[in-house]
């Protein structure tokens, strides 16, 4: 559990120093002084991965911190299950048997690094085993998620200062995040997040980025939040606890001046007709269709669909999925029944939560900087820089 001890204004932004409190005594080098992580899911489930390290390397025990071995050379083998001892239980193999469940694999020094079939990752990388498969995880440092991560979401240049608040808003859902969930395995999955490992080379504009706000985030409540964007927020926001039904402490949402001037402009149409539906989520037949929506600004954050006998519940996300985030492009919409046609009509674009980007491209082109264009869209919230010691 971390305390905050130290409060010193640097700037516009608070400089917060976290202390560890006492944990049991570990001789994992890697948890001394490092810096804030996340825990990315790389593989789930699977019977078998190629393992390499180059360079100096120890190997421990997650679950309490000891070193089970060491070495100053490269290996590469394929880990699999195996058996300890002539009737001993399950164990994992990587050349030798490890008389554990679980290993984490710790890179001896900067030269050092480590691949998983065959991509290079920063950080450490723990493996799991579960019901004879693996789960492989890669608990990198928040600076090269950001990059890895933002790269594939914004591939191409914006405005510096947009940039520069998805930057703190990336970062501040990180942080919550880690911090949240401190004894989980892992805090987010690669595919979902479109995490590339080390290798992958970050974009200019990202890099610069992250790099000019480095260990910025918001706080609400004095603590890191749930934060996202919203590609145009059509006038309004709604708080991140509404729309995805989590009891969490989170900044309400906004009205969006500019988003909301250009809302005509903004509306969308699609179809879908109901025997299609009613195949996608398992129904012999649509009969009808709810929508539900928050208190503030109607946002949808789920749908009811009725079937002759049965009835299904869908959060807005994975109703978005069924139908396509290309044709059901927001969560403010309405629905009407045509026949055996669904006819969804709708503004924006995304699920109406936290900094929309349609209307920060407008403030930063109008000479607005990074903390003005969050304080628009995160109130009662503090801009702040941490340093996270352990």
């Amino acid at each position: 559990m971390k305390s905050i001890t130290k409060l010193i204004t640097l700037g516009s932004f608070v400089l917060i120093a976290l202390t560890a409190s006492a944990t049991p005594q570990s001789t994992d080098s890697s948890q001394k002084l490092k810096p804030a992580t996340v825990k990315v899911l790389l593989e789930r489930q699977v019977p078998n991965l190629t393992l390499e390290v180059k360079g100096r390397h120890e190997v421990y025990d997650p679950f309490n911190g000891t070193l089970i071995s060491s070495s100053k050379f490269s290996k590469k083998h394929t880990v699999t299950i195996d058996q300890y001892g002539v009737d001993g239980p399950p164990c994992i193999k990587w050349d030798d048997r490890y008389p554990s469940h679980q290993l984490r694999f710790v890179p001896g020094d900067s030269q050092s690094s480590i691949l998983v079939n065959g991509i290079q990752y920063r950080g450490c990388v723990e493996i799991y085993m579960n019901n004879e498969k693996f789960n492989v995880i890669n608990e990198v440092d928040v600076e090269t998620y950001l990059k890895s991560t933002l790269s594939v979401a914004f591939p191409q240049p914006l405005h510096d200062e947009m940039l520069n608040a998805i930057a703190i808003v990336a970062r501040t859902h990180a942080y919550f995040l880690s911090q949240r969930q401190k004894q989980a395995f892992w805090h987010v999955t690669a595919h979902d997040v479109g995490y590339q490992g080390a290798t992958f080379l970050a974009k200019q504009h990202i890099a610069r980025a992250v790099e000019s706000t480095r260990q910025a985030i918001l706080t609400y409540q004095g603590a890191p939040f749930a934060a996202t964007w919203t590609q145009n927020s059509a006038g309004k926001t709604v708080d991140f606890a509404a729309v995805f039904r989590k009891s969490l402490a989170t900044p309400p949402g906004v009205n969006a001046p500019i988003a909301a001037k250009d809302r005509t402009q903004n509306k969308w149409t699609c179809s879908l007709p109901k025997s299609l539906l009613a195949h996608a989520t398992d129904l012999p037949r649509v009969t009808g269709i709810d929508l539900y929506v928050t208190a503030q600004a109607e946002k949808v954050y789920a749908v009811k669909v009725t079937g002759e006998a049965q009835v299904k519940d869908f959060d807005f996300v994975t109703f978005q999925k069924i139908v396509g985030s290309n044709k059901l492009r927001s969560n403010d919409f309405t629905v009407q029944t045509e026949g055996d046609e669904l006819i969804f009509t709708g503004y924006g674009e995304g699920p109406g939560v936290g900094l929309c980007l349609y209307s920060a491209k407008a403030l930063a082109e109008k000479g607005e900087k990074a903390p003005q264009i969050l304080e628009a869209f995160f109130p009662q919230t503090q801009l702040e820089k941490v340093k996270t010691l352990n």
